[in-house]
């Protein structure tokens, strides 16, 4: 599991992340799909909160819901 947070739309984040796995572009959450074992069938988005606001109350926020979740933190650059 990932938790991400985004200025644009979610819609641009799957895409990127779509893209960036097919191409096998040199990012943890691509690095994942393509040398791990999984495929692009398990690969899956769920918007948690969609907010508004600035950049830091959303990596605020990214860190909230990666502590409820107990997810590990990737840093990916969009």
């Amino acid at each position: 599991m990932y938790v991400g947070q985004t200025g644009g739309t979610l819609y641009q984040r799957h895409l990127l992340n779509l893209w960036r796995i097919r191409t096998k572009h040199s990012d943890p959450v691509a690095e994942h799909f393509y040398t791990d074992g999984d495929s692009m069938d398990d690969f899956r988005v769920m918007r948690l909160e969609k907010l508004s606001g600035s950049d830091e109350y959303r990596k605020t926020m990214e860190q909230l819901w990666k502590s409820k979740l107990r997810t590990y933190g990737i840093n990916v650059q969009e």
